[in-house]
């Protein structure tokens, strides 16, 4: 199959920013170790926003080990927690967080990262979540709190989700005294409002950015949404990455209204399902290399947090806590099966998606559960095409390289195949 090896999609020159919100975040840490300010290391889908609310300065593991795969320091940590009796079939995310621990290093640029006062973890997303904060709290000695979140199932009563629903209520308030408890801070209803206002219109805004995405041709790749991400994991509450979005949208937008797209040869509008390949993300400009552009991923989408429709702004602010247990209730990987069906189905029509590509992850199971029946039911129910690529989101050695190359251009001649049917 030819390519033009030469192409490639076209950043958005306000996401090159994104370095400096990055700097700012990582000033945040240091300054705080200075002034001896309380810190916490957080797990995905916790409300970071609280931390922020009570004065805590907030560190995301998952986020640093996503770091230490970019700069190709991921598998020597990896390695090292193996070392130590971890299997090689656990998080990738938690070996690499294990490693930097056992190796010494505290180096933000490799993904290292500092002894918190305390820890905050949830099983929103995984259960492993739990267990590696539970052993990292032990190592380090720190307090560490999590919360419970039930999954909601396709034969889920209304009654049911209400009471789910003050479950999380009540441990959030817990959490509020136990930080207070070892920090001596409270939460201050006006300080909450600002940082709840903050995160809703960061949330709102990426999402505004995927509805621009539905165009033909996309101004935005995955070069914009992989990189952009990372306020909506650290820095949800503050203003700065807001800006940043801002900027993010106008640009989109200035391509809309010009007709230009991310990438000059468009042809196929993609689909990725599961957290990248963070150690090796030139795969995705393999795709771009035969016209295909991936349009919308469910992961980065995800993080925008207010997709459910019954919570409003002024929900939010008036009172934050009930607020962040429904979101906490609505988060995209607590659905069913037969939810994510529906749900891709809507995003493939709307998104005008041509093929769906799903990352089985080796070391994710929350993210590779059920792909291979969401792709059945996709292609047989829905005649979208797909594949599926088995890897490792922060492992390289569970890439192949040579196998992966040669099913996207498999891939490829499908997708073409259907299109001229």
């Amino acid at each position: 199959m030819s390519n033009n090896a030469h192409v490639k999609s076209q950043m958005l020159k306000s996401t090159i920013k994104l370095k400096n919100e990055m700097g700012r975040h990582y000033l945040a840490i240091e300054q705080a170790y200075r002034e001896g300010k309380p810190t916490a290391w957080a797990t995905s889908g916790t409300p970071v926003e609280l931390l922020y609310a009570m004065e805590v300065q907030p560190m995301l593991p998952e986020n640093s080990a996503t770091i230490s795969a970019a700069t190709k320091n991921s598998q020597k940590f990896i390695e090292l927690a193996e070392d130590e009796g971890f299997s090689y079939d656990l998080c990738s995310y938690f070996k690499t967080n294990m490693g930097t621990t056992l190796s010494g290093t505290t180096d933000l640029g490799m993904g290292g990262i500092k002894k918190p006062t305390f820890m905050l973890s949830s099983d929103v997303i995984c259960d492993t979540h739990v267990k590696w904060f539970q052993v990292q709290a032990e190592r380090y000695n720190v307090p560490h709190f999590t919360i419970d979140v039930p999954h909601v199932v396709s034969n889920t009563s209304n009654r049911q989700i209400e009471y789910y629903k003050k479950y999380i209520q009540e441990q959030l308030w817990e959490f509020l005294d136990f930080v207070t408890e070892i920090t001596g801070h409270k939460l201050e209803h006006d300080k909450a409002r600002v940082v709840t206002e903050n995160s809703y219109n960061l949330g709102k805004i990426w999402q505004e950015i995927f509805e621009l995405r539905k165009t033909i041709p996309s101004p935005v790749s995955t070069k914009d949404t992989f990189g952009g991400l990372f306020p909506l994991f650290t820095m949800p509450g503050l203003k700065t990455p807001v800006k940043l979005y801002q900027r993010m949208y106008k640009e989109a937008k200035e391509r809309v209204d010009n007709g230009i797209g991310a990438l000059s040869n468009e042809k196929y509008r993609l689909m990725f399902e599961g957290i990248p390949f963070w150690h090796n993300l030139k795969y995705f400009n393999f795709l771009e290399q035969f016209g295909a552009i991936i349009v919308y991923e469910p992961y980065t989408y995800a993080f925008s947090k207010f997709m459910n429709p019954n919570i409003t702004k002024e929900m939010l602010l008036d009172n934050p806590v009930k607020a962040m247990s429904e979101i906490m209730l609505s988060f995209w990987y607590i659905y069913d099966l037969k939810t994510r069906i529906q749900k891709f189905e809507e995003t493939v029509r709307d998104w005008k998606i041509d093929g769906v590509i799903l990352h089985d992850n080796l070391s994710c199971r929350p993210n590779a559960c059920g792909l291979y029946d969401l792709k059945k039911h996709l292609m047989e129910d829905f005649d979208i095409p797909c594949l599926i690529i088995t890897a490792d989101m922060n492992d390289p050695r569970k890439l192949n390289t040579t196998q992966v190359r040669n099913r996207i251009e498999s891939f490829i001649e499908l997708l073409d195949r259907h299109k001229k049917r």
